[in-house]
Parts: C-alpha cells; sequence; structure tokens
C-alpha cells in the first residue's frame, strides 16, 4: 500500500512533465519546421549523394541517420539544456521545494522529448522511403524494435547527465552543444558506418568512437535493417546499450544530488548564471 502511494505523486511528476514537454514541442509551428525539415533535408542530401557515386544499396543509411540525428538533437538541444534554462527561468526552485522527485522530472522530460520528436522522425522515414525506396532486409523485427528501444534508452539516459552536468556551467553548456553537435554526428556514423568492416576510420578512433551510445545504435540498426542480422549477431553491442543506459542513468542521479548538496551548501542553488 505505502509502495502504491508513494509512486502516485511521482507517475503523476513525470506525466506533468512530458506533457509540458510534448507541449512546448507542438506549440510553436516554427520549431516544427525546424524539427521536421532539418533531418529530411540532411538526409536527403546523403541519399542523393551515394546515388550519385551508385551506392543506391547505401541510401537507407542516410534515412536511417536523418530518423536517428533527430533524437539526438533532442537530446541535446531540449534534454542537456533543460535544467539551464529552467533554472534561468525560476523554475529549478521549484522543483527543488516541490515534494515530486527529480528523477520523475528527468523521466518525464525524456518521455516528452522522445514522443515530441518521434513525429519528425517518422517524417523523415515517410519522405525518405517514398523517394529513395532503400531495400530493407530484416530477418528480424524483434532485434531491431530492441535496438530502437535501447538505443534510446541510452541517449536520454545520457541526456539526464548532460542536463544535470550543464546545469553546474551555465552559458557554456550552449558552446557545449555546439561543439558536440557535428563531431558525435560524424563519430557515430549517423550517415555512414563509423565502426566494423566499412569504416573509412582507423581502429583506434573506432574504438573511441564505441564510447558514444549513438554509434552502437546505429551499427546495430543498419546490421539488422540492412543486412539481415538478427539478435545472435548484435547481442554484445545490446548489452552494451543497456549497460551503457543503467550506468549513464545511475551516473546522472548520482550528478544532480552532488550538485544539489554543493548548491544548499555554497547558497548557489538559487542563483542564475550569465
Amino acid at each position: 500500500m505505502n509502495r502504491n502511494l508513494e509512486a502516485t505523486p511521482w507517475i503523476r511528476a513525470m506525466k506533468a512533465r512530458a506533457v509540458v514537454r510534448i507541449w512546448s514541442q507542438f506549440g510553436e509551428p516554427l520549431w516544427i519546421v525546424v524539427n521536421v525539415g532539418f533531418p529530411i533535408f540532411s538526409s536527403s542530401a546523403l541519399a542523393l549523394l551515394y546515388e550519385s557515386a551508385g551506392l543506391t544499396g547505401y541510401t537507407g543509411f542516410a534515412i536511417l541517420g536523418g530518423i536517428m540525428i533527430s533524437f539526438w538533437g533532442n537530446v541535446l538541444w531540449s534534454m542537456a539544456s533543460q535544467f539551464y534554462w529552467d533554472k534561468q527561468e525560476g523554475l529549478f526552485e521549484i522543483y527543488l521545494t516541490s515534494p515530486c522527485s527529480i528523477s520523475a522530472i528527468l523521466i518525464g522530460m525524456s518521455v516528452g522529448g522522445i514522443v515530441g520528436t518521434a513525429p519528425s522522425a517518422v517524417m523523415v522515414a515517410i519522405v525518405g522511403w517514398l523517394f529513395f525506396h532503400p531495400v530493407l532486409a530484416t530477418s528480424s523485427w524483434l532485434a531491431v524494435v530492441l535496438t530502437f528501444t535501447l538505443t534510446l534508452a541510452s541517449l536520454y539516459s545520457l541526456g539526464m547527465l548532460l542536463s544535470s552536468l550543464y546545469l553546474a556551467y551555465g552559458r557554456a553548456a550552449e558552446s557545449l552543444n555546439n561543439a558536440l553537435q557535428e563531431p558525435v554526428s560524424m563519430l557515430s556514423g549517423v550517415y555512414f558506418p563509423s565502426i566494423g568492416q566499412l569504416s573509412p576510420f582507423p581502429f583506434g578512433l573506432q574504438v573511441a568512437a564505441s564510447l558514444i551510445p549513438l554509434t552502437l545504435g546505429m551499427d546495430a540498426l543498419r546490421r539488422t535493417l540492412f543486412f539481415s542480422q538478427g539478435l545472435s549477431s548484435v547481442w554484445l553491442e545490446l548489452v552494451a546499450l543497456a549497460a551503457m543506459a543503467v550506468i549513464l542513468l545511475a551516473s546522472s542521479s548520482a550528478a544532480l544530488r552532488a550538485l544539489e548538496n554543493k548548491g544548499r551548501r555554497d547558497g548557489t542553488i538559487a542563483v542564475r548564471i550569465r
């Protein structure tokens, strides 16, 4: 009974934060255009490049990249920076003084981000498949769904950790986002294989790139969608993604508690950083 009573405010807080995130993404027409248009143009340009090079079998890589870059952009620009902007607007103090759990707010931000980004990802998939007709060679949709789920779980766990760290660094968070956007897109192989036999990178760089959750997720998705590989072929990457999700989630919770305690001691928890 006590567990049910404790779970109710947690779930309500999570749902409330998720609804706010979804509404904020769909309530502004310009953001809808940007969230849908940017991935479509990027993936279409890369798909045309593959076709012009005679690699029509690889156009699916570009479409898949456009789908996943939508979620990566949401992790960087919505998840990671959110607590910093909430602090600037005076909302973070409300989070801390309210009876709801910070973890519920973080999970709600993630759920709202996934749901809010899903339409743009679906639009990229529809437009890409209608115009370029990439050939799917999937032997196990279970492997595809499990890979996609674990990839999102690890990505948004990373977003939770970054949101805690960005809270401490203020406006430097925006500069860090700009610095991370393109290098991570390249190293993670969003539009081309960055690890494995088809990668143009040396082995050492491939190892470093594998520390990024998106890299493992993209490689496993390509293999399950376009190379007829099932769970037996990508199980190691799935285990790594699950481990990353758990480690990053635990790290984000520990980082947030440490920052909260430090802010209370130093009296800076309500100070807006410009």
